[in-house]
């Protein structure tokens, strides 16, 4: 007898068991997979054969972590040896063949993004070090002192080898700016190629040359396979783009392949939106219209490009060895999975996937991108996931979320949480605020000197187009966020009492002036352009710090927070919560001990979903 199961809402342990897998990357032969894999807290490289779907941790202690800002770019391959970077500050080596590990490097403040040489001999990487982040060289097999490459730059990112070994090419920018407001390229040209030396020291002295212009983002350089060419991005035209120039950075060419950006800003290293096929014949990129990834084929010098069809709508990344490709793709509906597709046949298999727990699709909601218009008729964008699978009024509750950054976005993506509230009845709406990438250089700058404004009305007027729409109850309207978000979701509450039923904060900005003084070195120059320089725009900076004006939060509050937060310290939930206890307010403050700017054990993930949830309940569907 077959038995007719009800759709149910995703379940809880659906949203605080998943777990991530990035950096997806084949190894020469094309037999195996490896990829990092995120699972309550801790962080492991897996390799996957192919063949036969086995599975195996590689990695063991020190355990894998990106060191450099927010993380990412942990590990490398070369043959049968992989490098990654450690959270002791190393580089270490691994044979896959013996199982030995050694340190290739001597330990920094952080280290990450390592690129092992076409010889195998050497490794590039990136290391902080005494107030500055530089790209060096180490000998892979260690004992000897790594040479640095850069000039001690504010920042550098993401070294790439040529082919041959005679070139290497980063990413770097001043403290002037972020990463995706001005940065360069270095292209350097060692003495002899890798293969001719026995040291790293033997590759100096390096004869440099620049790719920059003002006011102009640089990145992602990758040598052609014939060691020619230079593919790259740049947003000198106002939108991220593909470009190509020779190996030393002249001729460089615009590459038009439709409306959206190639690539992302540099919040981490690791990051790869550019791959060259292996006969240097045809460019892989991934590109974001409205919310939308793409895997675009580039033919290679003829330009022409082709869509690769999937159906994936987010890609997180991707790696390309002869005619297959490696993805982290989600879409509104399937969580994210790494899947390796056939080129030349279509055929798309999936290898691994972050969900734990089967998923019921019939209940889940289908996100779209939607737009509507701003106090100033400005064009707003926003992801949309509207309640599904709940008996409830025509009108249902409305929760704005605000995503982090601010210079970031929400694509169309798997949301779990989302999900979880959309299965429950709630419509879930992203604000993809001006201030947003991914919609052009124009859109992403109005926020520039207007933060805590332009982001604060633009949440607010989407939930008044959802009012307006006669799909979202004015009554039962509530904001949230983290980090940019949570700062966004306080000013909110501040500057539009009575609006929002509530407000849920996760380590979110409460006060600029602190902020300056005690977050990490990543970020010291982004407020000065979101907010304006000091100390001429002090009285900015008091004004649009939630901290000012606690007294004036009315609604109900829920903050949460972690102990070794370092983008924004945890003293600054601490001072808002007792300030708006002080002037008669609701507010509520969890604290994680041991979580930094994100939470990453399952315990704490799901304590704030069950804590969200009755918070949501008291303040919205009680009223």
């Amino acid at each position: 007898m077959k038995i007719k199961e009800k759709a149910l809402p995703l379940p809880a342990n659906r949203v605080y068991l998943s777990h991530t897998i990035s950096e997806p990357a084949f190894d020469s032969r094309g037999e195996t997979l490896f990829y990092v894999r995120l699972v309550n807290s801790r962080r492991a490289v897996i390799r996957q054969s192919l063949a036969s779907g086995l599975a195996q941790q590689v990695t063991t202690e020190p355990l894998p972590k990106g060191g450099v800002g927010y993380g990412g770019g942990i590990f490398a391959l070369h043959g049968e040896t992989v490098v990654y970077a450690a959270e002791d500050g190393r580089l270490h080596g691994i044979s896959l063949r013996s199982g030995a590990q050694w340190k290739a490097t001597p330990a920094f403040e952080g280290v990450a993004a390592p690129a092992i040489s076409p010889c195998g001999r050497f490794v590039a990487f990136i290391a902080e070090q005494g107030g500055r982040c530089n790209a060096f060289l180490a000998d892979l097999a260690g004992g000897s002192p790594p040479v640095k490459l850069s000039g001690d730059p504010w920042y550098a990112f993401n070294p790439a080898f040529s082919p041959d070994g005679s070139r290497v090419a980063w990413q770097e920018w001043d403290s002037t700016s972020m990463p995706w407001q001005e940065s360069r390229l270095q292209i350097a040209r060692f003495a002899v190629t890798t293969q001719e030396c026995g040291q790293a020291s033997e590759l100096l002295p390096l004869r440099t040359t620049v790719l920059a212009k003002r006011h102009t983002s640089y990145a992602s350089p990758r040598f052609s396979p014939c060691g020619r060419h230079l593919a790259f991005t740049s947003d000198e035209t106002g939108w991220r783009s593909l470009w190509v120039a020779d190996r030393d950075g002249r001729g460089a060419r615009r590459i038009e392949t439709g409306e959206g950006e190639i690539g992302r800003p540099d919040w981490v290293p690791g990051l790869k939106p550019v791959c060259w096929a292996g006969d240097g014949r045809s460019i892989y990129a991934v590109r974001r219209h409205r919310a939308r990834d793409t895997v675009l084929r580039v033919s290679w010098p003829e330009a022409a490009t082709t869509e690769v069809v999937g159906e994936w709508t987010s890609i997180e990344g991707f790696d390309l060895l002869g005619h297959h490709l490696a993805l982290v793709a989600s879409s509104p509906v399937t969580p994210p999975a790494l899947v390796t597709l056939n080129l030349r046949i279509g055929d798309c298999a999936a290898r691994a996937t972050a969900a734990v727990g089967t998923i019921d699709p019939r209940p889940l909601a289908a996100a779209e991108c939607i737009s509507w218009k701003g106090p100033d008729a400005e064009t707003v964008w926003g992801v949309l996931y509207r309640a599904s699978g709940a008996e409830a009024p025509d009108r249902h509750p409305l929760i704005v979320h605000v995503h982090g950054g601010p210079t970031s976005d929400k694509p169309l993506e798997w949301d779990a949480q989302a999900q979880y509230f959309a299965t429950r009845g709630w419509h879930y709406l992203f604000v993809n605020y001006r201030g947003s990438t991914g919609y052009g250089r124009a859109y992403q700058e109005a926020l520039n000197g207007r933060w805590g404004e332009v982001d604060v009305e633009d949440a607010h007027s989407g939930a008044l187009h959802l009012v307006d729409m006669g799909i979202a109850d004015p009554k039962r309207l509530v904001i949230m966020g983290g980090s940019a978000g949570g700062y966004t979701t306080l000013l909110a509450l501040i500057r539009h009492p009575g609006f929002w039923a509530g407000g849920v904060s996760l380590y979110g900005v409460a006060d600029l002036f602190d902020l300056k003084e005690k977050s990490h070195r990543f970020e010291l120059p982004y407020e000065e352009t979101l907010v304006g320089g000091l100390p001429e725009s002090a009285e900015a900076w008091k004004e649009r710090s939630p901290l000012t004006h606690a007294e004036r939060v009315r609604a109900p509050v829920l903050l949460f927070h972690g102990t070794e937060d370092k983008a924004v310290p945890l003293n600054q939930s601490e001072a808002l919560a007792d300030a708006i206890r002080r002037a008669g307010g609701s507010v509520d403050l969890v604290v994680y001990e041991g979580e930094g700017h994100g939470f990453q054990k399952e315990a704490s993930r799901r304590d704030v979903i069950e804590k969200t949830e009755e918070f949501l309940r008291r303040v919205a569907l009680r009223r």
